[in-house]
């Protein structure tokens, strides 16, 4: 998939692109169907489309995100969604390699 080629704002598009950079191009895989705002994406376990994660720039801070964590309504979690507000890029993607189980994130290249 092309992010570049997304119909999103360019915030979610760069977010995007570094998730992959350090979580792994296939850690994850970015819900088209589900519709939401240009500067908001879901995106899911590359094995489990009910392990969900919504990402937003909605009312957050300049360079800060807004993460929801959606868990299948099996699983053991007390809640079935957790929401994180104006998190930096470090923040979303600890959470998520933990929400998805990646073992392993990658530094992000140096400018």
């Amino acid at each position: 998939m092309n992010i570049w080629a997304l119909d999103k704002d360019q915030s979610i598009r760069h977010l995007l692109l570094m998730l992959t950079t350090q979580l792994g191009a296939g850690a994850f895989v970015v819900d088209e169907q589900t519709e939401c705002d240009r500067n908001a994406v879901f995106i899911h376990h590359a094995e489990d489309p009910a392990l969900r994660a919504y990402l937003y720039t909605v009312g957050q801070q300049e360079g800060r995100y807004g993460i929801h964590l959606e868990y299948p309504p099996t699983s053991a979690a007390a809640v079935l969604f957790e929401a994180n507000e104006n998190q930096s890029l470090e923040a979303v993607v600890e959470s998520l390699a933990v929400h998805f189980d990646i073992p392993v994130i990658a530094p992000l290249p140096s400018r």
